[in-house]
C-alpha cells in the first residue's frame, strides 16, 4: 500500500506540473501588441504569429488571441496557419491588431503522410486517401475502423459481426492474395502496430493516410502488398494549457428482425406436416396433441379440427424479441491535456470504454492512456517520446455462434411445456430425443451456461532523437518496443447441453488459453532538403531498419469437472483433455532510400528502392528488392494554363503515374525447412518413450517473397478556386509467385508443401469528389463522395491446374465452393441452381402413381413427387439433375462507396454519411440452416407460410390425386418445396436459392450538434462546448433477407466473399455526445 501511495503521489505532482500554465520569458522594451485572428466563420486556433524582422513570434490561444512584445524596429507582423494563405500586415504603431485570414484558393497545402517524411498534396506522386482525426471522432464508434468505412477510396472495411469486440476485416483495392494475409500493413508515428485501427482509440489520431499503389508503398516493401495505413497521433500545443473532454452515452437496440413464423396454430399445423410425411405422427401427437394414439378412429381425420380448437388463440414465443429485444447500454469518455512552450510539448490522453451487449454476458470493456513528448533539446536537436497502455476485456469473445438456436426455437411448447418452462427450462434433452435431428439448444439457459472471456493487454513505447546538421541534413533513430498479454478462458457448468447430454465423458468443461509476445523495431534516417536556383528541390531518404518478433502461447481443454466445483479457479479436480503449446520468432532486415525532385512545381519525380531480408527464407532466397517510381504534371503550374480563361474554371491540373513493386512474406515461420515434432512410443514395456516424428508438410528451400507489381495512373483537378475537387485513379495490380500450400504426391511420404505458384490480379478504378455547395458567412454545405471499382483476376495457379478450390460452410448451412479459376474473376460460387419445384403439370397418373412427363429434369434413384426441389439439368441431353456444381453467384461487389454531407450554420452543426455496395451477391448460409429439417423448429415464414402442401386436411394424410394436390396449392409454382424427407435430405446441398443480391444503400449515421456561444461558455471558465445527438445505423435500403447485407468474408477476404452465416446482428445506436474544451 505504501508503494501504491507513493506511486500516487508521484503521478499527481507530475499532473500539476504538467497542467501548470506555463509563462514565458518576458521580453525587455519594445511594444506589446495584442489581437485575433479569425477566419470568415470563426476564431483560428494555433495560427503562427511572427514578428518582421526579428525572431519573435508566438502563437493564438484557444479564443483565437494572441499577445506579444515587439522591439522598436519591427515592421510588420506575418499571420499563418495550415489550410490558409499567409498574411503579412504592417504594424505602423498600432497596439491592436485584429487579421481575417482566408482559406487557401487550393487544397494542395495539405500535409500527407508517405512513410517515413510528410509531403504537401500537391507534391504527392502516388495513390494516397486521407482522413482528418476531426472527421473520424465526428462518429460516436467503437473503434478506428468503424469510423473509417466508407470514407476513403479503395479501403473496404467490413465488421464481422455486432457483437460487443468484434473485429473488422479490412482491406485496399482488394487484397493481393489467395492464401495469405490480405490485411494492410499498420504504421502508427512511424513504427508498425498490429491492428492498430483497433487498438488506437479514435479521439487520439490526428490524420489517417492510406498509401495504396506500389509507388507509395515501395518504402515499405516485403510487407507493402496490402496496402499501408499510416496513422498520426495527436501531440501537444504550444500556448496555454488545454483540456479537452469528449464522452457519449449510447442505447442501442435490435435494427431489424428476421421473418420467421409466429402464429401458433400455423406452426403447429406445419409441424404435423412435416411428422405425417416423415412417419412420425406419434411422436407430433406427444408434443402438441396430448399423445393421442394415432390408431384412434379420429386422429387423422380430426387432427385439423383439433389444432385450430387448442392452438388458434394460444399465445407463442418471438426468440428474436427474448434474446435480443431489450437495450443495451454503451459509453465513452476521453479526457485530452495539451500544454507546452517553444520547446517542449506535451499530451496526455486517457480513455475509458464500456459496451453492453444486448445478449447477456456480452460485453467490450477498454481503458487506454497514452502520453506523447515533443522536446527540442537545443537548436537543432529534437527529441520525442510516445507510450501507450491499453487493457480491454471482451466476455462472449467478440462474436455469437447461437444465431440459429435463437431462430430454430419452438414458438409453441404445444401440450408438452407451457411458455413459461419453453423460455426458462432447457428443453434440448427432450425435443432431441424424440428427433435426433433436433439440435438447437435453449439459447437464454446456454448462453448463461457457457461463458467466454478474453483480458487483453497492450504496452507501447516509441523514442525518436534527431538532430540537423550541415544545413541541409537530418539524422534520426528511433526506436520502439510493443508488448502484449492476453488471457482467453470458457466454461460450460452443469446447465450447458454438453453435460446434460454426456456428463460422464465430456461432463461441465472448459478451457484456457494465454499467449504473449514481443516486438521492437529501430529505424535509422538520413534526410537531405536543398533547392538550387530556386526551381530545383530535391529530398533525399536513406534509411535501414531493423525488425525482430517473438510469441509464445499455451493452452489446455479440460473436461470432467465434478458438481460442484470452482471453475476455472481450481483445475486441478478436472482432467486434461488436450493440452498445447507454440512459440516463433522471425525478424526482417531493411534498408531503403528515396529520391524526390521537384522542378519548378511542374515537374515532380519520385524515386525509391527497398531490400528487405526475412528470416522465413532459407539463405539464397532471404532478400527481396522492391523499386518504384513514379512522376507528376502540374498542368496548371505551365505558362500556357497560368493567366488564362480556364484558370477560372480550372484551379489546379495535375497528371500522376507510378509504377513499383512491393512483396508479402506472411507466412508461419521455418516453412523452407521439413520439420519434426516430438512425441511418444510405446517400447520395452514403457509408453512414455520420446520419439520424433517429420511433419506432413514437405519444407521448400526454394521459397521465396510473393511480388506485387503495380501501375497506378491517377490525375487531381479542381474547379472554381478549388470549391470542387476531383481525383481519379486507374490501377493494375499483379501479384506473382503466390505463397500457397500445394498438395504433393503421396509417394513423397508427404501430404503438403508451399510453393510460390500462381498469379492473380486486381484493377480498377477509384474516384473522390469533394464538394463546397454553399457557403457564405454563416452557412456552409459541403459533401464529399468515394467510389471504388474493382475487378480481380486469376491469371495462373499449379502446373495443369486450372482452378483452386475453398469450401466453406457446414451440412446445416450449405457446404458452399468458392473456385478460384484461371481466367476468372475470385469470389465465384458454387453449387446448384435452383428452378423452383415440381408441381402438378409436371406429373401424370399412372395406376394411381405420380409419373414425371417425358421431358421434365429427372433425378437418378430419386421417386420425384410435387413438392419436390427442383435443380436445374446438367448433364449432356439436359434431362437429369446429376449434382454437377455450376456458377450460381459472386460474392464481389462490383462498386463500394461512401456520402458525406456536412452543413453548419451559426452554431448549428448537421452531418449525415451514406455508403453503399453495388454488385455483389451474399449466400444466405443463416436462411439455408434455417429451411425445414428437424420437427419442433421453428422456420422462416417463406417456408412456414408458404410450403407445398402434401396433407389433406380433411382426411390428415397424403393426398392421392393430382388434381387434390392442385387444389390444396393454388399457385403452386410460387410456393416453397415440402417438408418431406426428400426435401430434407437436400439440406446439405449449397443451392442458389439461397444466393442474393447483397447490394444496399445504408443511411450510417445522422447527427445534429450544437456549440454553443462562447460568450455562454466563457462565463464557466470553458473555452468551447458542443452537445450533440446522433443515431448510427439508421436504415438500409437493400432487397438481402438476412440481419444485414455488410458481409464479411468465411475465410481470406478474397477467395470467399459474401458468406453470411449466423452472425450477432447489428445494433441501431441512439447517442447523445459532449465536447468540452477547457
Amino acid at each position: 500500500m505504501q508503494n501504491k501511495s507513493l506511486m500516487f503521489q508521484v503521478c499527481m505532482v507530475l499532473f500539476m506540473l504538467l497542467v501548470a500554465p506555463v509563462k514565458g520569458l518576458a521580453q525587455g522594451g519594445g511594444v506589446t501588441i495584442s489581437g485575433q485572428v479569425t477566419d470568415d466563420m470563426d476564431v483560428v486556433i494555433g495560427a503562427t504569429v511572427k514578428v518582421v524582422p526579428g525572431n519573435t513570434g508566438t502563437v493564438t490561444d484557444v479564443d483565437g488571441n494572441f499577445k506579444l512584445t515587439v522591439p522598436s524596429s519591427a515592421k510588420s507582423l506575418v499571420i499563418s496557419y495550415v489550410g490558409y494563405k499567409t498574411k503579412t500586415v504592417d504594424i505602423k504603431g498600432r497596439t491592436q491588431i485584429n487579421v481575417q485570414l482566408e482559406p487557401e484558393a487550393q487544397m494542395l497545402d495539405e500535409v500527407v503522410s508517405i512513410g517515413y517524411a510528410k509531403v504537401k498534396r500537391k507534391d504527392l506522386t502516388g495513390a494516397t486517401a486521407s482522413v482528418n482525426g476531426k472527421e473520424l471522432v465526428n462518429v460516436p464508434v467503437t473503434s478506428a475502423a468503424q469510423a473509417l468505412a466508407g470514407k476513403a477510396a479503395g479501403v473496404n472495411i467490413i465488421s464481422k459481426s455486432g457483437a460487443p469486440g468484434s473485429s473488422s476485416t479490412v482491406t485496399v483495392r482488394g487484397g493481393m492474395s489467395l492464401t495469405q494475409g490480405s490485411e494492410p500493413l499498420y504504421i502508427v508515428d512511424g513504427f508498425e502496430m498490429s491492428n492498430a485501427l483497433e487498438n488506437i482509440d479514435v479521439n487520439d489520431i490526428e490524420s489517417i493516410d492510406v498509401l495504396k499503389d506500389a509507388s507509395s508503398t515501395a518504402i515499405y516493401g516485403a510487407r507493402g502488398s496490402n496496402g499501408i495505413i499510416l496513422i498520426t497521433t495527436k501531440s501537444g500545443h504550444k500556448g496555454k494549457t488545454q483540456i479537452n473532454y469528449n464522452t457519449y452515452f449510447a442505447f442501442d437496440v435490435l435494427s431489424k428482425k428476421l421473418d420467421m413464423m409466429s402464429n401458433a396454430a400455423d406452426f403447429v399445423k406445419y409441424q404435423y406436416e412435416m411428422a405425417a410425411l416423415n412417419g412420425k405422427a406419434s411422436i407430433w401427437s406427444n408434443v402438441f396433441d396430448n399423445g393421442k394414439a394415432t390408431d384412434e378412429a379420429d386422429f387423422y381425420t380430426g387432427v385439423y379440427g383439433r389444432i385450430e380448437s387448442n392452438y388458434a388463440n394460444a399465445a407463442s414465443l418471438d426468440w428474436q424479441d427474448e434474446v435480443f429485444g431489450g437495450s443495451a447500454f454503451k459509453q465513452n469518455h476521453n479526457i485530452n491535456i495539451t500544454t507546452g512552450t517553444d520547446k517542449t510539448q506535451v499530451m496526455l490522453s486517457y480513455n475509458y470504454y464500456n459496451q453492453d451487449g444486448l445478449l447477456a454476458n456480452h460485453n467490450d470493456k477498454k481503458n487506454s492512456f497514452r502520453a506523447k513528448v515533443n522536446s527540442e533539446l537545443y537548436k537543432g536537436i529534437r527529441l520525442d517520446v510516445n507510450t501507450m497502455f491499453s487493457g480491454r476485456s471482451v466476455h462472449g469473445g467478440g462474436a455469437y455462434s447461437g444465431m440459429k438456436s435463437v431462430l430454430l426455437q419452438p414458438i409453441t411448447g404445444g401440450t408438452m411445456f407451457t411458455l413459461d418452462q419453453l423460455l426458462n427450462e432447457q428443453t434440448y434433452p427432450d425435443f432431441s430425443s424424440l428427433d435426433s435431428s433436433y439440435d438447437t439448444a435453449n439459447p437464454l439457459i446456454q448462453n448463461l451456461a457457457s461463458t467466454s472471456k478474453k483480458h487483453s493487454r497492450l504496452f507501447t513505447v516509441n523514442a525518436g532523437l534527431e538532430f540537423d546538421f550541415l544545413k541541409h541534413f537530418t539524422w534520426r533513430t528511433a526506436g520502439s518496443y510493443t508488448w502484449s498479454n492476453a488471457k482467453s478462458t470458457s466454461f460450460a457448468d452443469e446447465r450447458s447441453t454438453s453435460y446434460i447430454m454426456d456428463p460422464v465423458n465430456t461432463g461441465i468443461n472448459g478451457s484456457i488459453g494465454n499467449s504473449e509476445s514481443y516486438k521492437w523495431q529501430v529505424t535509422n534516417t538520413l534526410n537531405y532538403h536543398q533547392t538550387f536556383a530556386k526551381k530545383h528541390k530535391i529530398t533525399a531518404l536513406l534509411g535501414q531498419e531493423t525488425t525482430y518478433s517473438e510469441s509464445e502461447s499455451n493452452s489446455m481443454t479440460l473436461n470432467k469437472f465434478p458438481v460442484p466445483n470452482h471453475g476455472l479457479d481450481d483445475i486441478s479436480v478436472a482432467n486434461v483433455k488436450e493440452k498445447s503449446s507454440g512459440h516463433s520468432h522471425s525478424g526482417i532486415v531493411s534498408f531503403f532510400g528515396r529520391l524526390n525532385y521537384n522542378y519548378d512545381e511542374r515537374y515532380i519525380l519520385t524515386a525509391s528502392l527497398r531490400a528487405d531480408g526475412s528470416s522465413k527464407f532459407a539463405r539464397g532466397h532471404q532478400w527481396g528488392y522492391f523499386p518504384s517510381i513514379a512522376g507528376a504534371w502540374r498542368i496548371s503550374e505551365e505558362k500556357f494554363f497560368k493567366d488564362k480563361p480556364i484558370n477560372d474554371v480550372v484551379s489546379s491540373l495535375k497528371l500522376r503515374v507510378g509504377y513499383g513493386a512491393t512483396g508479402n512474406n506472411n507466412i508461419s515461420d521455418y516453412l523452407y525447412r521439413t520439420n519434426v515434432s516430438q512425441t511418444i512410443y510405446p517400447m520395452n514395456n514403457n509408453t512414455t518413450n520420446p520419439a520424433y516424428a517429420l511433419s506432413g508438410t514437405l519444407g521448400n528451400s526454394a521459397l521465396q517473397w510473393e511480388t506485387l507489381k503495380s501501375t497506378n495512373i491517377g490525375v487531381d483537378v479542381s474547379f472554381l478556386k478549388s470549391r470542387i475537387n476531383l481525383t481519379a485513379e486507374w490501377y493494375n495490380n499483379e501479384a506473382s509467385n503466390l505463397l500457397m500450400q500445394s498438395v504433393v504426391p503421396a509417394s513423397t511420404g508427404y501430404t503438403y508443401q508451399y510453393q510460390n505458384i500462381g498469379k492473380m490480379r486486381n484493377r480498377g478504378w477509384e474516384f473522390t469528389l469533394n464538394t463546397v455547395n454553399v457557403q457564405t458567412k454563416n452557412f456552409r454545405w459541403t459533401s464529399d463522395l468515394n467510389l471504388s471499382f474493382n475487378k480481380s483476376k486469376v491469371i495462373s495457379l499449379e502446373n495443369g491446374i486450372d482452378s483452386k478450390v475453398f469450401t466453406v460452410g457446414g451440412n446445416r448451412s450449405g457446404s458452399v465452393t468458392y473456385y478460384a479459376t484461371v481466367g476468372q474473376e475470385l469470389g465465384d460460387m458454387y453449387g446448384y441452381k435452383y428452378e423452383g419445384i415440381y408441381t402438378t403439370d409436371d406429373f401424370e397418373e399412372v395406376n394411381g402413381k405420380f409419373v414425371l412427363k417425358e421431358g421434365v429434369v429427372s433425378v437418378a434413384k430419386t421417386n420425384i413427387q410435387p413438392g419436390d426441389i427442383k435443380f436445374a439439368a446438367d448433364n449432356e441431353d439436359g434431362t437429369k439433375f446429376t449434382k454437377k456444381m455450376v456458377k450460381i453467384g459472386n460474392g464481389t461487389p462490383d462498386c463500394v462507396g461512401g456520402f458525406n454531407n456536412t452543413i453548419t450554420y451559426k452554431g448549428f452543426d448537421f452531418n449525415m454519411f451514406m455508403k453503399f455496395s453495388i454488385g455483389n451477391d451474399i449466400y444466405n448460409a443463416t436462411k439455408h440452416s434455417l429451411s425445414p429439417y428437424a420437427m419442433f423448429q421453428n422456420v422462416p415464414s417463406e417456408f412456414g407460410d408458404n410450403y407445398y402442401r402434401l396433407i389433406d386436411p380433411a382426411t390428415g394424410k397424403t393426398a392421392t390425386t393430382l388434381a387434390r394436390l392442385k387444389e390444396l396449392n393454388p399457385n403452386e409454382a410460387s410456393r416453397t418445396w415440402s417438408p418431406s424427407k426428400v426435401n430434407t435430405n437436400c439440406i446439405t446441398y449449397p443451392s442458389s436459392y439461397y444466393v442474393e443480391d447483397g447490394s444496399y444503400l445504408r443511411l450510417s449515421q445522422i447527427t445534429l450538434g450544437y456549440t454553443f456561444p462562447k460568450a455562454w461558455v466563457n462565463k464557466a471558465y470553458i473555452s468551447n462546448a458542443r452537445i450533440y445527438f446522433t443515431v448510427y445505423n439508421v436504415a438500409t435500403i437493400t432487397g438481402y433477407d438476412g440481419y444485414d447485407p455488410e458481409v464479411s468474408a468465411a475465410k481470406g477476404v478474397a477467395t470467399t466473399p459474401g458468406y453470411d452465416s449466423s452472425t450477432y446482428p447489428r445494433s441501431r445506436s441512439f447517442v447523445v455526445g459532449l465536447n468540452v474544451t477547457f
